[in-house]
């Protein structure tokens, strides 16, 4: 655990590399991120004990038994209503959730806790927070946003190719900004899988031959896309137009912003 120059503290232990933010009026409250460290290890220690339940594809997982973290996990991805998902998708967002909730509920009012890329943000009365979207990691910033505290978004999580997880789609980037950051990390999974276009272009193979821990080791994920056409580019964005809004319809979700070979897409509107 190290404490950043302007008052972040990073947190690098095991799965978990996370950079926490909490502010009261501006000011930095390095001590009550520090101490928010035990429930990141009895956290990771919950989901751990459940990780055989948790590696189930929802079409035949029966997780009545799960409690605490790992029912929540299970709820996200529940809600999102897709068979080949695993309680697993919601991982790195349900960590990030039971941290800042923590740190709202012990006074800092500008809260973030950035886990690997999914962010989980708590921002009291007038307060706001900006930022940056990265539609590819060797790219930069595309566009800044600001966060109101009216907004109601406490989650902001990006999933697709390049990242730390296996993705099944074809988009640089799905970025989903939700009530919780469980949901945005199981919608962000779930609506880059459904960019995936069949092409000569596109190779794929087994996520076991990739990772054979991976809890999605049957299924084909993608490991490589050279340059689309534009017609397989459009296609891979219409299929995150059409499942975002269906992710919007279920209330799972308020923005989508998307990109594949630099061509960019929001639902329902740009939020810049």
């Amino acid at each position: 655990m190290h404490v950043l120059p302007d008052g972040r503290v990073f947190v690098d232990y095991g799965p978990t590399s996370m950079v926490i933010t909490a502010r009261r009026q501006g000011t930095p409250l390095v001590e009550l991120a520090e101490a928010a460290f035990p429930l990141i290890r009895d956290g990771l220690e919950e989901i751990a004990q459940a990780l055989p339940i948790l590696r189930q594809y929802t079409k035949a997982g029966d997780f009545s038994q799960l409690e605490g973290l790992p029912r929540i996990m299970a709820e996200a991805v529940l809600a999102v209503g897709e068979e080949t998902l695993t309680p697993m998708a919601a991982v790195a967002g349900t960590v990030a959730d039971v941290v800042a909730d923590w740190l709202f509920a012990h006074g800092a009012d500008q809260v973030a806790v950035n886990n690997g890329g999914d962010v989980a943000l708590r921002l009291g009365p007038g307060q706001q927070m900006r930022m940056g979207i990265l539609p590819e990691l060797d790219s930069g910033i595309s566009q800044v946003i600001t966060l109101r505290s009216e907004d109601g978004i406490g989650g902001v999580c990006t999933s697709g190719l390049g990242g730390r997880s296996l993705t099944r789609g074809i988009a640089n980037s799905v970025t989903v900004f939700a009530r919780r950051c469980a949901l945005a990390d199981a919608c962000a999974t779930h609506i880059a899988n459904c960019s995936y276009v069949s092409s000569p272009r596109v190779q794929t193979c087994l996520a076991g031959e990739l990772d054979p821990e991976s809890d999605i080791a049957a299924l084909r994920v993608v490991r490589d896309v050279e340059a689309l056409e534009e017609t397989e580019i459009q296609q891979g964005l219409e299929q995150i137009r059409a499942e975002a809004r269906r992710q919007l319809d279920r209330g799972n979700l308020t923005y989508v912003a998307a990109d594949i070979q630099t061509r960019q897409l929001w639902v329902p509107e740009p939020l810049c």
